[in-house]
């Protein structure tokens, strides 16, 4: 029965349905067969097939914009946030990609200056209040405090080029929106980073502001578990929320600020990156835990070892995980319709949580985002790809911190992990679907409501880069 107080809620969520209804375009023609046909091939660089996969997100988030440059309407399953918020994650976590691509060498120059029209407009229309395009006022637990840390990493990336070209009551403007941020409520997690970062980038960009979220990075560190490892929040588990929350934001923190933390940072992306390393291979990549739609996103800690330690971790290995990561995964149908799919190999409710929407893969980009910002000191064409290590050695080992053992057998082109120290019942763990009464209720309520399959949560202690976990 729908509750009197429900109906307000209701009512907005429709409305949002029918604003994206309204402005959204047919799904991004005939582009994913040809991206399939040019990470098929093994001939040439890594470079150039990185240089058609931003091509091609680049033409397909031109097809779904809105107007303003503050939405952009991929399709697919919405969150239960609503259309709206799904929008803004169309816009906000690919300016981070745009901001580096276009800083990058290796950039297109026709392609840097239509992204750098379209990162002004979006920052410009997105923090005005008076414009139909804002993004909105920030709350406690807004989920406008994560997207805020996206687009703050973006303007700090375009800090010396694009910023300037802002009228200064424009750049005021934008750093008043990001301000709303600090000192917001949030979730006892990784979400603390997103003020951390903001609070951090805030304060490089506005010489009166002064860095305040010391006490959120005190309580971030008491997650850590030794080895690299982080449990996300108090009761949490070690899964790749590391890769693609932690260290990538401890990278970033390092980078605004090497003074900030940097025998904690190195250390720990270097300790990580020692066993982390051997779960990917050729045939595919070990994965675990929630928001698997982010997968294309964990080669980004080799990377950062590879900066840090380019003796213990070549950039030619880091380069191999990049390129076989996003390879494996666009031959299996995980890159359609101009986004990274909602699923593990194909659009899939099965492996989607309810809080991701149709743009909040686009995470999986961050993998990105830290090559092409490397490209300013690394000239990537020269970089000749270097076997992985789970190619080529066969290693048992056991990450206490991390509750798991670690095997590669490189005959078979496997590698796997099995949670020791896990509750198991004994009993068969499926997923599973998305019932009659969520189906009923989400299109009453007009936002997501379908079940959340973490099978590490559920049980499950064996998985392995065959992924066959995943597999219908």
């Amino acid at each position: 029965m729908i509750r009197r107080r429900d109906l307000a809620k209701i009512a907005h969520m429709h409305k949002q349905l029918w604003h994206r209804k309204l402005f959204g375009k047919s799904p991004y023609p005939g582009q994913d067969d040809l991206l399939k046909t040019c990470f098929a091939s093994p001939a040439g660089h890594p470079c150039q097939r990185f240089e058609t996969l931003i091509h091609y997100f680049w033409d397909a988030h031109q097809h779904y914009l809105h107007n303003t440059s503050t939405l952009a309407y991929y399709p697919g399953a919405g969150s239960i946030y609503g259309a709206r918020n799904d929008g803004i994650e169309g816009v906000s976590r690919l300016l981070p990609l745009w901001a580096a691509y276009r800083n990058s060498p290796l950039a297109n120059p026709n392609l840097r200056e239509a992204m750098d029209a379209q990162i002004l407009r979006a920052l410009v229309n997105g923090t005005d209040p008076d414009h139909s395009g804002y993004w909105g006022d920030i709350g406690h637990r807004s989920t406008l405090i994560c997207e805020a840390g996206d687009i703050a990493l973006a303007v700090w990336l375009i800090r010396d080029s694009l910023w300037q070209q802002l009228a200064d009551t424009q750049r005021q403007r934008v750093l008043a929106w990001l301000k709303q941020v600090i000192g917001k409520q949030t979730t006892d997690n990784n979400w603390h980073l997103f003020v951390i970062l903001v609070d951090k980038i805030v304060a490089a960009l506005d010489v009166s502001h002064r860095f305040t979220s010391a006490s959120r990075y005190r309580r971030i560190k008491t997650f850590y578990r030794g080895n690299g490892c982080f449990v996300d929040g108090e009761g949490g588990m070690v899964d790749l929320y590391n890769a693609w929350a932690f260290h990538y934001s401890l990278y970033w923190l390092d980078m605004i600020d090497p003074r900030f933390d940097p025998h904690f940072i190195h250390d720990s992306v270097r300790q990580f990156g020692a066993w982390y390393q051997y779960l990917f291979t050729d045939r595919g990549v070990v994965l675990f835990g929630r928001s698997l739609c982010y997968r294309m996103a964990t080669p980004a800690p080799l990377l950062m070892a590879a900066e840090l330690n380019p003796l213990g971790f070549p950039s030619g290995m880091a380069l191999t995980a990049l390129d076989s990561c996003w390879r494996y995964f666009i031959l299996q149908g995980g890159v359609r319709l101009g986004r990274p799919a909602q699923g593990v190999f194909d659009d899939d409710l099965r492996w989607l949580d309810p809080y991701s929407g149709p743009a909040s893969s686009f995470w999986s980009t961050r993998s990105l985002v830290v090559f092409y910002h490397q490209s300013l000191s690394l000239d990537w064409p020269l970089v000749q790809p270097a076997p992985l290590p789970a190619q080529e050695r066969q290693v048992e080992m056991q990450i206490s911190e991390a509750g798991l053992r670690l095997a590669t057998d490189p005959d078979k082109g496997l590698s796997q992990v099995i949670f020791y120290d896990h509750c198991y019942t004994g009993n068969e763990i499926a997923p599973r679907q998305q019932s009659l009464r969520e189906m009923l209720r989400q299109w009453v309520y007009g936002v997501a409501c379908r079940p959340s399959n973490n099978l590490l949560r559920l049980g499950l202690r064996e998985f392995d880069s065959r992924l066959d976990a995943y597999r219908r």
